[in-house]
């Protein structure tokens, strides 16, 4: 029963950990993919569907929630150099993809109602469900890192001072255990399948 525990746990755990990242900034400010700290003492936060500005001893202010957001167009509102036309298209492109967060974090869900309710086989199914919550996620996470790397690079570049947030690590980790879930889960019903049919020879004598 061990496999079957620490599948179902590990599942569990990538889906927790999406759906924190699904409501980062502007839903909950404080979660995000990327910091920018302004010499005013403010600071942006950069989240899956927008972002806030949060002002020093003061309220956060923060862009609608929506799929895709024009990232570039922040960065020369806060006073650095502009991306050229087709860096800013790119990235405002790319931002629309994080809604695959979303998904991620949905696909996630669906493994582990299959994995806590499923029997035998049933974890096998949970199992291709997990690998597709960590394909999902893997993509997520690669644009991620092409967004936020590029926009973190070309902030510090030019006179900001820009950091990773806490989300684009949890990504990170999602993704990761969600590749060893989707492996525990398939070998539980490997040893299940085995234990059934260890107890069937037994029963016979």
């Amino acid at each position: 029963m061990f496999p079957i525990h620490v599948g179902t746990f590990l599942i569990f755990a990538a889906m927790v950990l999406l759906i924190v990242v699904s409501i980062s900034a502007p839903t909950v400010s404080k979660i995000d993919f990327l910091h920018i700290s302004l010499t005013n003492g403010s600071a942006v936060n950069f989240g899956t569907l927008g972002y806030c500005i949060t002002m020093p001893g003061g309220p956060s202010s923060c862009t609608p929630t929506g799929v895709g957001y024009r990232i570039a167009n922040e960065i020369t509102a806060l006073g650095i150099n502009s991306f050229n036309g087709a860096q800013a298209a790119s990235l405002h492109g790319l931002t629309e993809a994080f809604i695959l967060h979303q998904i991620g974090a949905g696909v996630a869900a669906i493994a582990f109602l299959l994995a806590a309710c499923s029997h035998r086989l049933g974890y096998l199914v949970a199992s291709a469900v997990a690998l597709v919550a960590f394909l999902i996620s893997l993509v997520a996470m690669i644009i991620d890192f092409i967004v936020f790397a590029s926009v973190r690079h070309h902030v510090n570049d030019n006179g900001g001072h820009a950091t990773f947030g806490n989300a684009i690590w949890m990504v990170l980790a999602a993704t990761i255990v969600l590749f060893f879930a989707s492996i525990a889960t398939c070998f539980a019903c490997i040893t299940g399948r085995r234990h059934s049919r260890s107890r069937k020879h037994a029963n016979a004598y």
